[in-house]
This record gives C-alpha cells, structure tokens and sequence, in this order.
C-alpha cells in the first residue's frame, strides 16, 4: 500500500511535481508521423503531462509541438492556418484570431494586426514550444529544460528501420501507473488472460502459455539496473522443468517484454495525459527482417496486443462506455473475461480500480488510492517499481541537474529483450539471467542501425 501523500507524488505528472519535473527529463512519445501526414496539413491536439498542445507538421515538412492557447488572447491554434513554406513570412502556424504566426520553435513571425515599424513580434514567443524528432514511425518531443536535453531514445525499436516497427497509441481512462503496473505484475497472466485458443500464436507459444495457466503462481525476482529493473518470473512445468519471463523496466514508463522464439518483439510505454488519464503506446518490431504484410494488417485490424480504435479517434472501439464489448457466454465457456482483445482485458480491469482518490473524475478516467490494497508476494514488482520511480523523482528534487535512470543511451540499449526461457528447474535467477542476457546480446541490431 501507499499513502495518500506519497500515491499523490506518484500520480501527479503536472509541472511543479516531482514525477512531471522527472518525466520532462525524458523524451515523449507524442502521435504516430502519419497522424500529420502532410507538410502544412492541420493540426492535431494532444494533452501531455497536464499541458494542452497542438502538433503539426509546418510547410517545410518539419513536425512542431506548441501550446495550444495564442499567447496574444488564448485563441486555440488548433484552428490555426498552417501556411506553406513559399508564404512570404515562411513555414508556421498562424493564429486566425489576430494572425500571429509562430514556427516550430516557438518564434514569432508575423503581427499584422501591430503597426508594419513594430517590433513587439521580437519580444514575443509561443507560450510553449518543445523540440521534436521522428523515429520509427512516431513523433516524439522533449519538454525539460533545453540545458540537460538528453540524446534522442535509443530503446529496442527506435534503433531499427521504419519497416522493422508497428506501433500503435490508445487513449486509456486511468491514471499512467495504473497501466504501467499492469505490465510489471506478470501472475496476472495466466489468470486474466487465460482464454488460449482465442489467441493468435504459433504452437510453441500456445504450449507454453498453457504451461502459464497450470502454474498461476510464479515466482519473481528483482534486480535493479541502470536503466530501472530488471524482473524475472519463474514457472514451474512438468519434467522438472522451470519456464521464465523476464520484463525489462525502462524509465520512466516503458517495457520491454521477453520474446518469444520466431516472435516479434513487444515493448510499451503510458504516457500521462494528466493524472486520470493515459496514451498506451504499444510497439511491436522484428529486429532480423522487415514486419510482412500480414503482420502489420493483423496489428491495424487490433490483432495481438494492438487494440481496433474507433476512425478518427484514440478510443478503442471496446472500451468502458459498452463494457468492452464482453461476451458473458464466452466467458462462461472458453474465456477468463469474455473480452476478446488482450489489451483491452488489461484496460477492462485498469479502468475500474478502485475505491479512487478523492476528487477523481469518474468520467475523464481511475486514479485509485492505494493506501487501500493489500498486497503479497507475487507484486515484488510493482512494489520496486513504486520504489525506483518515487527515488527517481526525490533525487531530482534535491539535484535537477543530475540525470535520471533510463535518460542515457548507454542505460538503454542494455535493455534489450530477453527471450523466454525453459531450462532445468533448479537454474538460479543470477545463472538463468546471464543466459538470457548473453542471448539476447548475441542476436541485438547494432546500435543505431
């Protein structure tokens, strides 16, 4: 359990806060590239820890992330006129208010409603303007403080090709821990989603996913790394053999799960909209060859850990508003939860925690309060994960300048996925983890590939 005090600072991402000056220190996930498809096309908003903003892509094909209020009279830019880069002030999103135009930095262009001598457009800004880069497919910006930018992410699927990746996002009705702790507590697995021939896998996956489901209580060991933790779960199988899992937690809120043998590799992030809400990003990739067509088709129509959404939006089509679309029959026949997609069988149960903090609004999302839970064993993980993110942000409130785990290329590209394991049952954690490590270093891409 937490206390109220200290579920407040974990929960609380907003500037000012411990976790929010901690997450600013990171580069953020932001939208995928193709939601701005085009140089000088529109908008689009986005809400990241708390601030309201607007991403485009300007005429010159540059992506740029304002805030979304004009810093003349608060109009919203989101209904800026994003002008081509032959305009004779050049590329940038000009307000229709008054027509202040500003460029992806943040600078001023033009003022045409202040006499033509003025130079008030010099001394003028946009209230926000944070650095963007594009990588495998996504769109992501930095909002510290410009002096400790740290380098751009080298996680395991930001160093591969484009066509290597599928990655999706998803707008989560929960507070950012909740979710993320979903991914750290893995004796959820074979119970929540225990519905095996729902699942699309090849044979060696479903055998031993079966196994999961006979032993539902595995046994968890934690290391800390550079870059966060390191947990590995251990099942007992039949033949005196162990099967382990290993989830490599990157901060400040990523994953990276083990894989499987002939499987891609698995990877999230929950970024925090504000403190009841979260984007779930969701990143699948293969680091020996390009994603085929079939893949990418099974993920887009929200196959394996991607989720369908709604055209148009960043709600999935199950969601809380229809239950998630559960069917009771096959819950009573085949399914633990009736709910057929398997992320959404996490977001079902993330979603309704509760009893909530007091003053969450029940309808923008959950923010449970944790002095309420009673936990055991099987959440060692989520228990140091707690540890290591408040640690994090304490640390950072006594130093801003040092940098936190998981910032430093170096920290990330240890955190390569670890494959799953089936080995002698009385292998221990510090031999099976080398093995695993020694793996999974054997068959990683080349930095920066």
């Amino acid at each position: 359990m937490l206390s109220a005090e200290r579920n407040q600072t974990l929960t609380a991402s907003a500037q000012g806060t411990p976790m929010g000056a901690m997450y600013r220190r990171h580069w953020i996930p932001v939208a995928l590239s193709q939601e701005v498809p085009l140089a000088g096309g529109p908008p689009i908003r986005r809400r990241l820890l708390g601030e309201d903003l607007v991403l485009f892509r300007d005429g010159a094909g540059r992506p740029g992330l304002l805030s979304e209020w004009c810093p003349h009279r608060g109009a919203s830019l989101y209904f800026g006129r994003n002008e081509r880069a032959d305009s004779p002030t050049g590329p940038g999103l000009r307000c229709v208010y008054h027509g202040w135009k500003f460029d992806v930095d943040g600078s001023c262009l033009d003022m045409p409603n202040e006499p033509e001598e003025s130079t008030f457009r010099n001394r003028v800004r946009a209230r926000a303007a944070y650095p963007c880069r594009e990588l495998a497919g996504v769109i992501w910006a930095y909002l510290g403080d410009p002096r400790l930018r740290p380098d751009a992410p080298q996680l395991p699927w930001t160093i591969l090709p484009a066509e290597h990746v599928y990655a999706s996002v998803r707008l989560q009705l929960c507070n950012s821990i909740q979710a993320f702790e979903g991914a750290v507590d893995a004796s959820h697995v074979g119970i929540l989603h225990s519905d095996i021939g729902l699942w699309d896998a090849g044979d060696e996956f479903k055998r031993v996913r079966g196994g999961i489901a006979v032993d539902k209580a595995p046994r968890f060991y934690v290391e800390q790394t550079d870059f966060g933790l390191t947990i590995g779960a251990r099942r007992r199988m039949a033949g005196g053999q162990a099967y382990w899992r290993f989830t490599q937690v990157v901060l400040p809120w990523y994953v990276v799960l083990s894989q499987e043998p002939d499987a891609p590799g698995s990877g999230h992030a929950w970024v925090p909209v504000d403190e009841h809400r979260t984007y779930t990003w969701t990143f699948s990739f293969r680091a020996d060859r390009p994603l085929d067509g079939q893949e990418v088709a099974r993920w887009r129509a929200g196959g394996g850990l991607h989720a369908p959404l709604i055209p148009g939006t960043l709600t999935p089509t199950m969601n809380r508003d229809n239950d998630y679309l559960v069917n009771r029959d096959l819950q009573a026949s085949a399914s633990m939860t009736g709910i057929s997609n398997v992320g959404m069988q996490d977001a079902a149960v993330q979603e309704n925690m509760g009893p909530h903090m007091p003053g969450t609004l029940a309808a923008l999302g959950s923010r449970m309060d944790r002095s309420s839970e009673r936990l055991g064993s099987a959440d060692a993980g989520v228990v140091a994960t707690r540890r290591v993110l408040l640690a994090a942000a304490t640390a950072l409130e006594k130093d801003a300048t040092i940098r936190p785990p998981g910032v430093l290329v170096e920290d990330q590209r240890q955190a390569c996925p670890y494959p799953s394991m089936l080995v002698d049952e009385e292998t221990g954690w510090h031999e099976v983890r080398g093995l695993a490590q020694g793996e999974a270093a054997g068959s990683a891409p080349p930095a920066g590939r």
